[in-house]
């Protein structure tokens, strides 16, 4: 449906900044040229003065011509866009970071589960991995650009010239990957002040990096009953777990064409690995996932079930969002690998 009403902008960091220098040199130019005597009687120059006290510009003919330098930063000022570019995110991560940064995007993804709180009254796009964005709902935000995950990479030419938009790829496969994508949001949304503040503010929140006396082998799945794919060291759940002190595994996986970070997984592999820790990222109730690790002959006998060192981990967190609350998930990771093999790791 048509968007009548689109979020209100705000001026960018910069472009405040050039207001304020602008406004500020206008009245200098003024001031100065104001200062310089005219030619006439004192009595002339007295009602000058006077004038001037009442409405420091005077009457229309008063008003000091600005030079041409002046005209020319009014001008310039006057063709940029001070309120950036209206902006559709597909990806729920630079939907949270443009919110952090005071940027109202006019539209966000439609997510499986609740729609976070932040999110309320934005115009959201539907998203099917086999078609790729609703192009109507895209179409009505009118965006200038438009935030993808590389999961819709082979919808980005029909999503171009459908909108006639900018499209940008932009995934977090990586703890750097958080702080360089913001960045990058804030330069896009001429907010790069706003941008290296949420930075500096995460920086100075996160845990320190762990370091285990032993490396810890964690096997982290994400799936059904039925079939796993298991998170790569090349992906931001991998490095998570590289930033607690463990390593991901098995070796040797082959990365999924569409899905990054992940690959496909066989039985094979999981029980010739058989992980020190298991990370499980289930769709599913979380007691049918447990069920058939306990039932399942095969799954049952990894060190890791047998030991207990298993944590089920939340999708919002580390799949459909992550990146958006990288506190919390280094936290998470953390406390699970040092709880549960810091003593063993120990010995």
């Amino acid at each position: 449906m048509p968007v009548t009403d689109t979020p209100p902008r705000r001026l960018s960091d910069s472009a405040s900044f050039v207001l304020v220098l602008l406004v500020s040199g206008v009245a200098f130019l003024w001031w100065t040229q104001k200062s310089v005597p005219p030619s006439g009687s004192a009595n002339e120059e007295s009602m000058a003065k006077d004038s001037a006290l009442v409405c420091p510009f005077g009457e229309v003919g008063d008003a000091p011509a600005l030079s041409a330098d002046a005209e020319r930063l009014i001008e310039s000022v006057a063709a940029v866009d001070i309120s950036g570019p209206r902006i559709v995110t597909l990806m729920p991560f630079a939907a949270d970071q443009l919110l952090e940064m005071g940027v109202m995007p006019v539209g966000v993804p439609s997510l499986r589960g609740p729609m976070p709180e932040a999110w309320r009254g934005i115009p959201t796009v539907q998203l099917d991995h086999s078609v790729g964005p609703n192009l109507e709902q895209l179409l009505s935000c009118q965006p200038d650009v438009i935030v993808t995950p590389s999961t819709y990479l082979q919808f980005v030419d029909v999503i171009r010239d459908m909108t006639n938009a900018e499209v940008v790829v932009m995934d977090v496969a990586s703890i750097a990957d958080v702080f360089q994508n913001i960045r990058e949001l804030g330069e896009m949304s001429n907010v790069p002040l706003a941008a290296e503040k949420l930075c500096s503010s995460i920086q100075s929140s996160l845990s320190q990096k762990m370091s285990l006396k032993e490396s810890v082998d964690v096997l982290a799945i994400f799936g059904t009953p039925h079939s796993f794919f298991a998170f790569l060291p090349n992906s931001y759940l991998g490095d998570l777990v590289r930033y607690a002190g463990g390593t991901v595994g098995p070796e040797g996986l082959g990365e999924h064409r569409v899905y990054k970070g992940l690959a496909p997984l066989t039985m094979e592999s999981v029980v010739e690995f058989d992980p020190d820790a298991l990370l499980v990222l289930f769709h599913g109730p979380e007691e049918s996932s447990r069920a058939m690790f306990e039932n399942d002959p095969l799954w049952s006998n990894l060190r890791a079930i047998r030991e207990g060192h298993v944590k089920y981990i939340s999708d919002d967190l580390y799949a459909m969002r992550p990146g958006s609350n990288l506190q919390g998930a280094i936290a998470e990771i953390q406390f699970f690998l040092g709880r549960d093999l810091g003593d063993r790791t120990a010995k």
